[in-house]
């Protein structure tokens, strides 16, 4: 079947639509621009958006506001963007996100507060002056970038370094349609969205590399896209915020497609319309399928880099592929992010080869619904570099694993595979049942919060994970714990000498991955490893003191009634044995971006009290039963329910029930606890107890206030950015979790 709702507009093709000046009625404009150029270093790919959102109606606090961006693709996959932004914005895009049920709580008030300070902002950038519309046609100045008609078609202008200035004239008619539903750069329930196009451009002019200007020549492509307002005060916010994927491509024989999906990977619910060498348009259903997935540090969102488009009415046929994966555009307009790739396409068309290039963008679903969800999407890219450190084969097996990497004589043959038998495959079996990964998060979160470049520094998630799990391999072996993250522990399955020496050698993935990561430079690598090895001490001293264990503390709180020894006590091994090593990994990243003491500092104090506040509810966890999203989505059990209290182990719950309860029935619970009780009646009766008391509510109010009075100094250090957000989440998450 085919569809005809695109229609060529009443706009010939000496003069691109949009050339009035802004619509003044409520809602969303943009204006935007892509090109293919030809530079004496080979083909440069640029994309300009500007946005211009009007509110609808009488709207307290909202008025008029702009953003504009701009990236560059180039030679040896070289990735610019700028982004920028009035106050306006973020006064838009705070009443979005507080009126938005369906995004997670404790991001939304991460988001509202983050977005209501005055300060910096990260990536984007505050636009140095009002927006400048003038005349009857169009004629935008940001300040920092332009766009006007002149003649035929229009001018766009971006200043700085990486800008350019280019003349972009049109080839083709414009078409022109209505887009129901969710689409492009509009909101999930925008039925009455209007898009012009021209599918063509030709596209002269200059651009700047580093300040180098230089002329160049190609082509393009543009859209004016006329939406509903972004936020209505009368109108709740969209249950859905579905994904959607388009691309704009013009083939070398004077065709062009537009693909435009909505739906599911795979799903027939794509549509592509081509657009003859004559400018008249025909659209069909279409199917797209996805591949080579690449995941985003900076955002965590994971997009393809590899398209197939099949459209059999047409006789479609095309294999899209971009010039490199990380072409990921980021604003706090944005959310997170989006991919915005420059591509080459080959494949057939109506029975004929065909070849073109042009642009695909992905936007995936930014809302985040569930943070925890959220957070373990960096499990997989996590996996992923645990794997290349700890191969799944001993052939595969890194002489570095065992510090003889520049003296392969010294090994005996076979054993690579004695290596990976003792070493690997132990730390194998306990990360497959990986957790939620958010201490590998914290480390490049640290990176990006403090200006650095994310994407360089992928094998520190494996060491943290590998630090983190080597500790929990030899903390099982020490409380004799049958069960780790749903699966036996790896003393169960590969005895107890072998999982202490496979998981203390794990700390030393650090060691291998910063040879590999750090700069050439003495005094940062001084400043790593030293924060490196104070984490390690730190944590030996919390295991030490945990061994030495809390018994004697909690029998003189039952005796005394005064559990402020036992609290301080339990504290001290929680912030050494939990919080110290977050705290380390957070500093390294921090140091490798080059931030300052201060700021060092105050990342490390606020992420030292995350991995308190963690630990603290994850007592509170004990007893309620300890569950993790599984690969599938669904809820997997991970520790048995009450395992602390039934082995004993005064935890913060029982120490703040000192306090809270009788203390008859202090003494009745820790006489029946105290040196093991598998009697579940009377283990659920305690939990009814330390719930019941108050015991749980002091907890979750201890680790929230740790959280924010460790966030507080460091807010105003930090620019307002997505990442910013997101580690508050994370504070608030840690300090109160809740069972899947």
């Amino acid at each position: 079947m085919i569809h005809t709702s695109v229609q060529p507009a009443r706009t010939s093709a000496a003069v691109l639509p949009g050339e009035a000046a802004p619509v003044r009625r409520g809602g969303a404009e943009w204006w935007w621009f892509t090109a293919r150029v030809r530079t004496g270093a080979g083909p440069v790919g640029l994309v300009a958006a500007f946005l211009r959102h009007r509110a609808a109606g009488p709207e307290p606090g909202l008025a008029d506001s702009h953003a504009v961006l701009w990236a560059r693709s180039g030679p040896a996959e070289d990735h610019r963007v700028e982004a920028w932004m009035d106050r306006g914005c973020l006064d838009l895009l705070r009443a979005a996100a507080a009126a938005d049920p369906g995004t997670d709580p404790r991001v939304r008030t991460a988001l509202a507060e983050t977005l209501l300070r005055e300060g910096d902002l990260h990536p984007d950038r505050v636009l140095p002056a009002p927006v400048r519309t003038g005349g009857d046609r169009l004629d935008l100045d940001f300040g920092v970038a332009r766009l006007r008609a002149q003649g035929a078609g229009h001018v766009v202008e971006a200043d700085g370094e990486n800008g350019f200035s280019l003349l972009l004239t049109p080839g083709k008619p414009a078409l022109s349609r209505s887009r129901p539903g969710a689409g492009r750069w509009s909101p999930a329930d925008a039925a009455g969205t209007r898009v012009h196009t021209v599918p063509r451009l030709e596209a002269r002019g200059v651009v700047r590399d580093r300040g180098r200007e230089e002329p160049v020549a190609g082509d393009g492509w543009y859209e004016h896209i006329d939406a509903e307002p972004w936020h209505r005060a009368d109108r709740s916010a969209p249950a859905d915020a579905p994904a959607w994927s388009w691309a704009g491509l013009r083939l070398d024989d004077g065709w062009e497609l537009e693909v435009h999906r909505t739906g599911p990977d795979g799903a027939a619910g794509a549509t592509v319309v081509a657009v003859s060498p004559e400018g008249e348009p025909v659209a069909a259903p279409a199917r797209v399928l996805t591949r080579d997935p690449w995941t985003s540090l900076s955002s965590l969102n994971t997009y393809p880099t590899a398209w197939e488009v099949q459209a059999p009415d047409l006789g479609l046929s095309l294999s899209v592929r971009s010039w490199f994966p990380r072409q990921e555009i980021r604003s706090l307009v944005l959310g997170p992010g989006m991919l915005c790739a420059h591509v080459d396409a080959e494949g057939a068309l109506a029975g004929r080869r065909v070849r073109g290039h042009g642009v695909w963008e992905e936007f995936p679903d930014n809302r985040i619904g569930d943070f925890e969800r959220y957070v373990t999407r960096i499990r997989d890219t996590t996996l992923e570099e645990i794997d290349r450190l700890y191969p799944a084969l001993p052939r595969d097996t890194p002489l570095s694993a065992a510090g003889c990497e520049d003296r392969p004589e010294r090994f005996y043959p076979g054993s690579a595979d004695d290596l990976h038998a003792s070493l690997i495959e132990p730390m194998r079996h306990a990360t497959e049942g990986l957790g939620k990964s958010w201490r590998s998060y914290v480390a490049v979160a640290a990176i990006e919060l403090c200006g650095g470049d994310v994407e360089p520094y992928r094998p520190l998630l494996a060491a943290t994970e590998l630090l983190h799990t080597g500790c929990l391999v030899v903390d099982d072996v020490q409380d004799g714990s049958p069960l780790r993250r749903g699966r036996p522990a790896a003393h169960t399955v590969f005895g107890a000498p072998a999982a202490i020496n496979a998981g203390t050698a794990a700390y030393f993935a650090f060691d291998r991955v910063f040879d590999e990561v750090l700069p050439d430079d003495d005094a940062l690598r001084l400043r790593v490893y030293r924060t490196y090895l104070w984490a390690l001490r730190a944590g030996h001293a919390g295991q030490a003191l945990d061994i030495a264990g809390h018994r004697p503390a909690m029998d003189r709180a039952v005796a005394t009634g005064d559990a402020g020894p036992l609290l301080e006590r339990i504290r001290t091994v929680h912030r050494l044995k939990t919080a110290a090593p977050v705290r380390g990994v957070a500093e390294i990243g921090a140091r490798i971006a080059g931030a300052d003491d201060a700021l060092v500092r105050a990342l490390g104090d606020y992420f030292e009290a995350v991995g308190l506040a963690y630990q603290i509810s994850d007592d509170v966890m004990d007893l309620r039963g300890v569950t993790a999203p599984s690969s599938s989505g669904a809820s997997e059990r991970t520790k048995h329910t009450a395992e602390d209290l039934r082995a004993g182990k005064a935890t913060m719950p029982l120490a703040h029930a000192v306090a809270l309860l009788p203390p008859e029935r202090v003494r009745r619970i820790w006489e029946t606890v105290r040196d093991g009780c598998e009697d579940r009646g009377a283990i659920a009766s305690a939990v009814g107890e330390l719930e019941g008391c108050g015991a749980v509510a002091a907890c979750e109010e201890e680790a929230a206030h740790l959280v924010s009075a460790a966030w507080e100094p460091l807010r105003d250090l930090l620019p307002a950015s997505w990442t910013a957000v997101h580690i508050r989440a994370l504070g608030a998450y840690a300090a109160h979790r809740e069972p899947e």
